[in-house]
């Protein structure tokens, strides 16, 4: 019989992001779609196994999507994974309460993709052979519909304890008269737990206590004592014990395959909760790490005081303890100062990592007489070297300042840099002069040359600013927001512009956390 291949949906309006997951599972039926109408458009026709959803999407909210598919019937048995950059605590628990299976976090390790993908393509196969039965068996339709719903509700599960009370459910799906969950103790003995009593384990009892230490190859093993009409089934809980089912007639054929699915599907579970629990323990082993990491990192950033000709402000607020985002700024000849902002794909500690990599070559190259051009080519190289097959990549813009007033300039795939003339009160677009920093080694990248008059300013910014969402609305806060908010606070001085930018955002999100990095650089001429 010819195995149907597994199907899966991804919403992600990043085509290279789309791109990228189409060649990695190459073993799967993927389709792309980049925004929230298209997914719906096809989601009917295509009928997914698996739905990978992107959480910041320019349409809609990640987990909306995820309650919008929840809300309907008719895809109800898809699994779905969130794509993200961020594995913020918070996020993850409502995701889970809605029903999302897992998440997975950009970049891409292609070993713990495929991993996650082969469990839910061992439940997706498994569901395929329920419904197999059903067609063929119809006599036991109702059993395995309940078996259905009961991996849908183990799905839910975190915790072993949890699962060892969702073991009364199993009732529903094979008749039983009595249950006893065998857990192991210190002491190497086991405590028994009657989650259904019944008056045949008390004969059964010595028997059972004897089961408990038999070595068995498989996970099930079968036992009985027709002279009593006493059958059971015992389910390994793998290092967590064992679970028992006593009845008074045997098991039939159909009843031992669900026995060997529901044994199966425990094994899963099981594996899901214990990396839960590895995962919560991990991060409160890493909460002092990455404090002490975010210290150095803000102790990292320049001051920038007495720059001659110039007033300069900035603002760094990290989406998280660490930060993809980075500005630097040092003196690279007599009077000349040198000033570097930088968002690295994501946040958290690996984005920190390649960010203080790309500080450092920028640093090392603006020791070679090199234009801001020149520098942002040469750091280009080297990240598409180092971090091939990593799927990072960075936005960077490096701006020369002359105390003139002479300004050079190179942005690698940055948002535009904005200008404001003093004398005619209007707002200046200046654009990229290359590409991303990191993705292909051949980019090449421009010098551009500006002059600012006395009170004129220069605003940098990485993106985390103009792509803050209102919640409510499902708004960006955007580019034309910004430009208003430029025109309106210009007159006032560097700090006072950022701390009115910061507090136009804030309020512009409801005070919501924030979804991304953001920093901000305020240069005025004086």
């Amino acid at each position: 019989m010819e195995v149907e291949q597994i199907k899966i949906l991804v919403l992600d309006d990043d085509m290279f992001i789309g791109k990228m997951l189409v060649a990695m599972l190459a073993g799967y039926h993927v389709k792309c779609t980049t925004s929230f109408s298209q997914f719906q458009q096809i989601i009917e026709e295509f009928n997914p196994d698996i739905a990978i959803i992107d959480l910041q999407l320019p349409d809609a909210y990640g987990l909306d999507v995820c309650k919008w598919i929840r809300s309907q019937r008719q895809y109800d048995d898809i699994i779905l994974y969130i794509l993200t950059s961020t594995d913020d605590e918070q996020t993850l628990v409502r995701a889970y309460s809605i029903g999302v299976m897992d998440y997975i976090i950009k970049p891409f390790n292609k070993f713990i993709l495929f991993s996650k993908l082969r469990r839910c393509a061992v439940l997706i196969e498994m569901k395929r052979k329920l419904e197999r039965s059903v067609e063929h068996q119809k006599h036991i339709k109702q059993r395995l519909i309940q078996l259905n719903e009961y991996i849908r509700q183990c799905l839910k599960l975190d915790d072993i304890d949890s699962l060892v009370a969702m073991l009364m459910h199993v009732k529903n799906i094979v008749p039983i008269d009595g249950m006893v969950v065998a857990s192991p103790v210190k002491t190497g003995t086991f405590s028994l737990i009657r989650l259904i009593p019944h008056e045949l384990l008390q004969a059964f009892m010595p028997q059972l206590n004897k089961l408990i230490y038999v070595q068995a190859q498989n996970s099930v093993m079968y036992f009985s004592r027709p002279h009593s009409k006493i059958y059971g089934v015992r389910v390994s809980l793998q290092q967590y014990g064992f679970v028992f089912l006593i009845r008074n007639e045997p098991f039939s054929s159909d009843e031992k395959n669900i026995i060997g699915l529901l044994a199966e599907i425990l094994k899963i579970v099981i594996s899901r909760t214990e990396i839960h629990q590895y995962v919560r323990k991990q991060n409160k082993m890493y909460i002092d790490e990455i404090s002490k990491v975010r210290q150095i990192q803000v102790a990292q950033l320049p001051k920038f005081k007495n720059v001659k000709g110039y007033e300069i402000a900035s603002t760094f607020l990290p989406a998280e303890d660490i930060s993809g985002d980075f500005f630097d700024g040092f003196t690279i000849d007599d009077g000349v100062l040198q000033i570097i902002l930088c968002d690295v794909s994501g946040h958290g500690v690996a984005s920190s990592y390649i960010g203080n990599a790309i500080r450092t070559l920028i640093r090392t190259f603006s020791r070679y007489e090199k234009s801001p051009g020149e520098i942002l080519q040469k750091v280009n190289r080297q990240m598409v070297r180092d971090g091939k097959g990593l799927y990072y990549f960075a936005t960077a813009l490096i701006c020369r300042l002359l105390p003139d007033g002479h300004i050079v300039f190179a942005s690698g795939g940055h948002p535009p840099l904005y200008l404001y003339r003093k004398k005619t009160h209007s707002i200046e677009e200046l654009p990229n002069t290359g590409g991303l920093i990191g993705v292909f080694d051949d980019m090449v990248y421009g010098d551009c040359s500006i002059t600012l008059d006395k009170d004129d300013m220069l605003l940098l910014y990485t993106d985390g600013l103009t792509e803050s969402i209102n919640m409510e609305t499902r708004t960006l806060y955007g580019n034309d927001k910004l430009k208003e908010q430029i025109l309106l606070y210009a007159q006032e001085n560097p700090v006072e512009i950022l701390h009115s930018l910061c507090g136009s955002m804030y309020e512009f999100t409801g005070y919501a956390p924030l979804e991304d990095d953001v920093t901000l650089i305020c240069i005025k001429k004086v």
